[in-house]
């Protein structure tokens, strides 16, 4: 089974990929994603708000160094559109996940 499925929209998948280049311009703000209390206004969105609060542990990693793996993510954050981008760099190892991409 395959993490990452055929992408027939390669314009979105593309734009998807441009996206996760802006990661540097989202990295200040990560800290204040999790400590607003919008986030916290429905119930639903609990699991959501707890890998939000998570996200500012991935700033420090090198990912060069030590590429993060699915297992250090939560995967069911990462809509099935977004596969591509998380889970399919072609810059980074295979069986990886894009950091930058996923926070974004």
């Amino acid at each position: 089974m395959s993490l990452v499925p055929q992408d027939d929209d390669s314009a979105q998948s593309a734009l998807r990929g441009a996206l996760a280049l802006r990661y540097n311009t989202v990295k200040p703000f990560l800290s204040l994603l999790g400590e607003t209390s919008a986030l916290d206004a429905a119930t639903g969105g609990a699991r959501i708000l707890a890998g939000v609060k998570k996200l500012p542990a991935l700033s420090p990693l090198k990912v060069g160094e030590k590429p993060l793996l699915p297992r250090e993510i939560d995967g069911t954050l990462v809509p099935p559109h977004w596969h591509q981008a998380v889970y399919a760099n072609t810059e980074l190892p295979e069986g990886t996940v894009d950091r930058d991409a996923y926070v974004v």
